[in-house]
C-alpha cells in the first residue's frame, strides 16, 4: 500500500489543504478491499484512476458503483467501500469552506447525495483530467496535473470571508466553542453566522461540531487500535462516553464496539489529515 499527502501550491493554498494519493493493489483471494468509511467534516474532489469503487450507504443499503471522479460535501451517513483490486485514487481536500468558494454552490444543497459526480458539477473537462491522470507514469506529475486544473478556477473562487478563518478554529477546538463567540469573530450576528455557515458547510454549526468530534474520535481509535474508548472520548472532548456512544450511533449506525471489531479486521486503513 502507499499512500502520501502532499501540500497544494502555495497559490491554491487558500482553498485547498493537501492532494492525497492512495494505492493499493490486491491479490485476488483477499477479502481486504472492503472497508469503513466514515462521516468526515472535509468535503473533497476524487479520482479514481483504475478500478472503480462501489459505495454501500449504511443506513440506506442503497449500493452504487462511484463514477470516475466524485464530489463529496457534507456527509452524515457511513459508508462501507469496495475498492476495486488495482485502486488508485487522488483525493483533493478542500479547507472548510474551500468547496463552496471553489463550486459557488451552497453547501446545504449538495446535502441530498453522498457523492456527486464530477462531470455533473463540472463539466466534460473534469473526464478529460481524468483521462490525463491514468496516463501520468508518476505521482508527481499526477500531482502537477490535478493542480494544473485547479489554478483555472483561482479568478472564479467566491470571495473569503472572515467566518472562513473561524472554521479551521472550531476545528482544531474540536468543535468546543460557543457559537456567539463564533459569530463574533465573523463579525456576524449569530442568526447570520448560522445562515452563512451552513452555505458554506452544509451543516448547521452545532451539528457540524458533533461530527468534527465524532470523526476525530474515529481516526483516534483507528490509528491507535489499542486506546480505550474511555480515554478517546477524553481525547476527543466528550463530556462523557455515553455521548461518545451517542454520536457513533448517529453518525456511524453502530455502537463503538461493533466499530473497534470492524477496523480491527480491516487492512485498509485511509488516515485523515483534517485535524492535523
Amino acid at each position: 500500500m502507499y499512500q502520501q499527502f502532499y501540500d497544494p501550491h502555495p497559490a491554491l493554498k487558500g482553498f485547498v489543504k493537501n492532494i492525497m494519493m492512495h494505492e493499493v493493489k490486491w491479490e485476488a483471494k483477499e477479502n481486504s478491499n472492503t472497508f469503513s468509511i466514515p462521516p468526515l467534516p472535509e468535503h473533497s474532489l476524487a479520482f479514481y484512476i483504475r478500478d472503480l469503487a462501489v459505495s454501500e450507504n449504511v443506513s440506506t443499503k442503497v449500493k452504487e458503483t462511484l463514477p470516475p471522479s466524485i464530489i463529496v460535501g457534507p456527509n452524515i451517513n457511513r459508508h462501507i467501500i469496495t475498492a476495486g483490486r488495482d485502486h488508485l485514487i487522488i483525493t483533493v481536500a478542500f479547507q472548510p469552506g474551500g468547496l463552496y468558494r471553489f463550486l459557488g454552490i451552497p453547501m446545504n444543497e449538495l446535502l441530498c447525495k453522498d457523492a456527486f459526480d464530477g462531470l455533473e458539477l463540472l463539466g466534460n473537462e473534469i473526464n478529460e483530467v481524468t483521462d490525463r491522470l491514468r496516463e501520468a507514469d508518476s505521482f508527481d506529475k499526477m500531482k502537477m496535473m490535478v493542480e494544473s486544473f485547479l489554478f483555472k478556477y483561482l479568478g472564479k473562487l467566491e470571495p473569503t470571508l472572515p467566518i472562513d478563518y473561524v472554521f479551521p478554529l472550531l476545528i482544531k477546538q474540536r468543535g468546543l466553542l460557543k457559537i456567539d463567540q463564533l459569530a463574533s469573530l465573523s463579525c456576524l450576528s449569530t442568526r447570520q453566522f448560522e445562515r452563512v455557515f451552513q452555505q458554506r458547510l452544509g451543516l448547521p454549526p452545532k451539528h457540524f461540531s458533533r461530527l468534527v468530534r465524532f470523526s476525530q474520535a474515529w481516526m483516534v481509535k483507528q490509528q491507535q487500535p489499542g486506546i480505550s474508548w474511555q480515554k478517546v472520548a477524553y481525547e476527543c472532548g466528550y463530556f462523557d462516553q455515553m455521548h461518545l456512544i451517542r454520536d457513533f450511533q448517529e453518525f456511524a449506525g453502530a455502537n463503538p464496539s461493533s466499530i473497534e471489531s470492524e477496523l480491527l479486521k480491516s487492512q485498509a486503513k485511509v488516515f485523515n489529515e483534517f485535524f492535523c
